[in-house]
């Protein structure tokens, strides 16, 4: 028996296959990657960025981070 692997591209291809290979009686099994995740184009973009940031050391150690961060909140409850 032959083994055929599908990888669907969304949740809309995906049942679509499984919808055909119901009605074609063809036995499967389904399985998804619990660590897989979606990535919105805006969001590539920000990941992208980002790197490119940290390419050019255009990056901030921790404690810097927190300073930052400490003095924005401080300015919103004033």
């Amino acid at each position: 028996m032959e083994t055929i692997i599908i990888t669907p591209g969304n949740e809309r291809q995906s049942n679509l296959v499984k919808s055909i290979l119901k009605e074609m009686r063809i036995r499967f099994t389904s399985h998804t990657d619990e660590n897989e995740i979606e990535v919105s184009a805006a969001e590539m973009e920000a990941i992208d960025r980002g790197l490119e940031d940290v390419k050019n050391g255009n990056v901030m150690s921790h404690s810097e981070a927190k300073k930052i961060f400490h003095n924005a909140i401080y300015k919103v409850e004033q």
